[in-house]
């Protein structure tokens, strides 16, 4: 689950992300300033949307938005924080979550996070424990669960991103890794997007999307989700550095650095 923010002033939406963050720090949170640029997001999978009525444009205003994001997802909860009341009767007929007025305090937005949470504890469920293996061959357990996959290149994509430590892997270069010996065309581009969305819904089933980061242009992990063995080890973990045998995402051919400094910090063990 993650907020999403809708707010042509960045103070307002900086004070509120910064509320967020020390609410929910589990929670990612995006920030965009109108309602067009809120439904370019590639990933609509926001489990909480703060939106100023007033960031809406002549095309589509604020309260359209709310309603355009609860087509889209319906899990959704909106609530609108403005300076003004003028919007009340618009926030009744969408069926808003809550209607604050600016400024909002920590106490407002604890407030209604807690009841949300309290009313509708499975969109807001709290983050599952992942761990993530790398040494060896590649594997990810939810709540001590083994996640199995239903496409093996879906697997392939996620060790992937998490080789790549939270840096954004682009549509080229992910399909250069998962397709080694494919060109680069419409077929091979669009057999990628049915992996992407393939591990997004195994991702979805266990409940926990929030590690994946979905843009348009690329995808990421959120390394502060999980726990893995070689993030640990390249951190100094004496523990798990006793543990490695140089054997890093066995099967797969792309791992790059991360790979190199395993194995050299290794052979000086």
């Amino acid at each position: 689950m993650s907020f999403l923010i809708v707010d042509k002033k960045s103070s307002d939406a900086e004070a509120l992300t910064s509320i967020l963050s020390q609410i929910s720090p589990q929670f990612g949170v995006t920030n965009v300033q109108s309602a067009e640029e809120a439904l370019d997001l590639e990933d609509m999978n926001f489990g909480v949307a703060f939106i100023d009525p007033d960031a809406g444009t002549k095309k589509m205003g604020g309260v359209e938005l709310a309603e355009k994001l609860k087509s889209l997802n319906r899990n959704i909860h909106v609530i609108f924080v403005t300076s003004s009341q003028k919007y009340l009767l618009e926030a009744f007929r969408v069926h808003a979550d809550a209607y604050l007025l600016k400024p909002v305090s920590e106490e407002d937005i604890r407030r209604e996070i807690n009841y949300l949470e309290n009313s509708y504890p499975e969109p807001l469920k709290a983050n599952r424990k992942v761990i993530v293996q790398t040494f060896g061959l590649f594997s990810i357990f939810v709540d001590g669960k083994l996640v199995e996959f239903e496409r093996n290149k879906a697997k392939e994509l996620l060790a992937l991103l998490i080789d790549r430590r939270g840096m954004p892997v682009r549509t080229r270069e992910a399909v250069a890794a998962l397709f080694q010996n494919q060109p680069f065309d419409k077929n091979t581009i669009g057999y990628y997007h049915v992996v992407v969305n393939s591990l997004v819904k195994t991702l979805d089933k266990m409940g926990i999307r929030d590690i994946l980061i979905r843009r348009k242009t690329y995808l990421a992990i959120n390394p502060s989700r999980f726990d893995c063995d070689a993030y640990r080890f390249l951190r100094g973990d004496v523990k798990v550095m006793k543990q490695f045998r140089g054997d890093y995402l066995s099967g797969y051919t792309w791992p790059g650095i991360p790979a190199n400094i395993l194995i050299n910090r290794g052979a000086k063990k």
